[in-house]
């Protein structure tokens, strides 16, 4: 192989990491580029895990992460224009080192300081700091584990790339609102009114509220994962021609690159889980901008409707404050909830109602058109 092909190979195969597809990349190693990827997610989950361990308010706990993983994020990903970092063994072994400390014995000392973390009923406990740091093992064990498979499958960058799809069209924004918000709210704006739900949140930690989140995502995951394994549609549609390989490269490292016409040929396991991962994203990404837009209108609802002795009653006794306009913190809890309601139920309809489906699940189908047929001329010049 040519020098001159290696580079085109080698920027080819970055284009995959970058379009959030790195398990086209041929012999693709996950160690070298993962762990150093992973870092950012690492940095902010550690912060996030120190913040809520020393029950620093749910504001800064929530902003610092996300403050510290965008100043990473650059250094790391290659998005300053340079080489992602590459690290070997020892220093995949020390990044793991490091980060489990920092969730053990930074978790535990903090919590020594500042206990009341994780509910007040804990920290009456004598020797809680010890069950923290079991925690903390337990938290870093999810975080590597999950940010490990996520960089593996390219989901930050696809999380960035359908944000910056939603970035470019933004003037649709109004006309997704108002043809989606209608149908979710008819399930849950009878829901805001119960008091048994304020009662609950009231008394639920931040972390918990997360897992919630988390399932409710999960639920997601896999019905877009059931709705394309089950689509009657080939995404790739029928055989490329020249033609639709050369204007698939445009743009490409293989934008220069001799293309005859070759077969599509099956993806493999990991590679199509890849894809699968890829369109769950975008799909994740839509229900959330839906979900933001539930979760400001009962915010809203409540600033307008809701009474400090009106919460009081439905709870049982006075609500934790959150320092935002004198809203209770199981205002803003109960508006996370029930946006995430109301994005699942809009993602489950996008992808089986007809008309839904039509203008929001096929669009996002269609994506992955593309690097699949760059994926097909990439095979020939790594053969």
């Amino acid at each position: 192989m040519s020098g001159s092909s290696a580079a085109t190979i080698n920027r080819t195969e970055r284009w995959f990491v970058q379009a959030g597809l790195p398990q086209l990349i041929s012999g693709f190693t996950a160690r070298e580029q993962v762990v150093p990827r992973m870092l950012p997610f690492l940095t902010g989950a550690s912060f996030y895990w120190l913040l809520q361990a020393a029950s620093v308010g749910t504001l800064v706990s929530l902003g610092v992460p996300l403050l510290v993983t965008a100043l990473v994020w650059p250094f790391t990903g290659g998005l300053n224009g340079r080489r992602p970092p590459r690290l070997g063994r020892a220093g995949t072994i020390g990044v793991g080192v490091f980060f489990a400390a920092v969730f053990i014995a930074g978790g535990s000392l903090l919590y020594r300081v500042r206990p009341g973390a994780f509910g007040l009923e804990v920290a009456a406990e004598g020797q809680t700091w010890l069950l923290v740091g079991v925690g903390g093992l337990f938290a870093f064990g999810v975080t590597f584990a999950g940010g490990f498979l996520a960089t593996s499958y390219g989901v930050f960058a696809a999380l960035r790339h359908a944000v910056g799809d939603l970035a470019k069209g933004l003037a649709d924004i109004p006309r997704s609102f108002g043809r989606s918000l209608p149908v979710v709210l008819f399930g849950t704006l009878f829901l805001f009114f119960t008091g048994e739900l304020w009662q609950l949140l009231d008394a639920l930690p931040w972390p918990r509220v997360w897992l919630v989140l988390a399932l409710l995502t999960v639920i997601v995951a896999l019905a877009t994962w059931r709705v394309v394994r089950g689509y009657d549609e080939d995404p790739v549609g029928p055989p490329p021609t020249r033609d639709d390989l050369v204007e698939a490269c445009a743009g490409t490292p293989l934008a220069d690159v001799e293309i005859e016409p070759v077969d599509v040929q099956p993806l493999a396991d990991r590679q199509a889980l890849n894809v699968l991962v890829l369109l769950t994203v975008r799909q994740l990404v839509q229900a959330a901008v839906i979900g933001l837009g539930l979760f400001l209108f009962f915010a809203t609802l409540g600033l307008i409707t809701v009474q400090p002795e009106t919460a009081a009653a439905w709870i049982g006794a006075e609500p934790e404050p959150s320092g935002v306009l004198g809203l209770p913190m199981a205002l803003f809890k109960l508006a996370a909830l029930l946006a995430s309601f109301g994005g699942v139920s809009f993602s489950t309809t996008s992808m089986t109602n007809t008309e839904y489906r039509k203008e929001f699940f096929e669009p996002v189908l269609a994506s992955i058109r593309r690097p699949i047929l760059v994926h097909a001329v990439y095979r020939t010049l790594v053969r």
